[in-house]
């Protein structure tokens, strides 16, 4: 296998925060969607709570998972995904003070959301959505070379 950069030196950088950004987004959304499930929806039946819960959380990892997946092939304008992400996760845990639930609970809904968003922001992250974008065009320009060759050869 061929690599574009060294490897070794790239995810000793970079991996720490990429992975960072993901567990902030997943535990975000995780307490989230409990804020909503037992505090928002309280008074709804139970089926309906159930099946909230897992679509939710089927949803939100989906996002997750589409915006990481798409900055780390090059696409930097994906931040902008996880970044309403956790402004969302944050809009819909501030109201939440009115039910005067568990102080450990509401401090963790605002705080990994906030934590990723201080995450995304960071030098380094940014540093890496440069780096995949970088790859991103050598790549291409591997891709384009290589048909010139095809094309030379075979015509």
């Amino acid at each position: 296998m061929i690599h574009l950069t060294p490897l070794e030196p790239f995810l000793k950088r970079y991996f720490p925060i990429f992975m960072a950004a993901i567990f902030c987004g997943f535990l975000g959304g995780s307490a989230v969607v409990f804020l909503i499930e037992h505090y928002y929806l309280r008074l709804a039946p139970l089926v309906l709570r159930t099946s909230f819960d897992e679509s939710a959380a089927a949803l939100l990892a989906g996002i997750i998972t589409l915006c990481n997946f798409m900055m780390m092939y090059g696409r930097p304008q994906w931040v902008w995904g996880m970044v309403v992400f956790f402004v969302a996760c944050l809009l819909i845990a501030l109201p939440a003070i009115q039910f005067s639930l568990h102080p450990l609970l509401y401090a963790e809904s605002l705080f990994w959301p906030l934590l990723g968003l201080l995450i995304l922001n960071s030098r380094r992250h940014r540093e890496m959505r440069g780096k995949f974008l970088e790859l991103r065009y050598r790549r291409k320009r591997i891709r384009e070379i290589l048909r010139r060759r095809q094309r030379k050869f075979s015509g």
